[in-house]
């Protein structure tokens, strides 16, 4: 089996291009199909680096995490679909890592994540993500699925502009065993450093009530652009 890495990106400038280098010196030898950027219709130099770093590079015609994944994964020749953000860095021979935990009954999975910052209650964080409950998921963990499993819950729901992940990770976990490996993904926290850990960390605990209680995307995005600073 062998793995396509997808990554979302708008405006990434700034972290694309060392991410695909972290992926070709820490994915293992012949374990990667492809590495596929799928742009939101970036205004900097994101798809430029990217092609010139020997990605495939692809414009989705609509902007939005969700959408620019199953755009990649609908064009991917891998087995297995790996989807990582640009501001993220996968750990080493995580490529291998994956590919071992994937017997009959796992199909899909994520590692654990840790912020690139060192406060307190971000550092409490890292070590709760190794933990089963839903709220404890996150983009900056990555997602690994195989491609046939993926297809058939039907993807990334492109309704969904916050909390896409969990919408799936929760349609996966009807249909195998989801599992968190216990290495880390190194995840920006960009947004925290603008925002303040301890502030955002509460903005971001209200909408898990809010979306746990049934909320729409319009009253969460409403409620996040309120008070996140980008």
């Amino acid at each position: 089996m062998k793995i396509s890495i997808i990554i979302p990106t708008y405006n990434e400038e700034k972290t694309i291009g060392r991410l695909l280098q972290v992926i070709k010196n820490r994915s293992g030898k012949d374990e990667v199909r492809e590495v596929i950027v799928c742009d939101g219709g970036s205004m900097d130099n994101t798809r430029s680096i990217a092609d010139k770093l020997g990605a495939r590079v692809l414009i989705s015609t609509q902007k939005g995490r969700a959408a620019q994944m199953n755009h990649g994964a609908a064009v991917a020749c891998g087995e297995v679909l790996h989807f990582i953000h640009a501001d993220c860095v996968p750990p080493k021979e995580f490529t291998s890592l994956i590919l071992k935990k994937l017997p009959p009954g796992t199909q899909a999975g994520c590692f654990m994540s840790k912020f690139d910052m060192g406060h307190w209650f971000l550092r409490l964080g890292n070590y709760l993500s190794f933990l089963p409950f839903w709220f404890c998921r996150g983009g900056g963990q990555t997602l690994w699925v195989t491609r046939e499993l993926f297809h058939r819950v039907g993807g990334y729901d492109e309704r969904m502009k916050l909390m896409e992940e969990y919408d799936l990770i929760a349609r996966l976990k009807k249909q195998t065993r989801f599992r968190v490996i216990r290495r880390f993904v190194i995840a920006s926290a960009r947004d925290y450093r603008r925002n303040g850990a301890l502030r955002l960390q509460f903005i971001y605990m209200k909408v898990f009530r809010m979306y746990a209680q049934g909320a729409t995307q319009d009253e969460l995005l409403a409620y996040v652009k309120e008070r996140v600073r980008k």
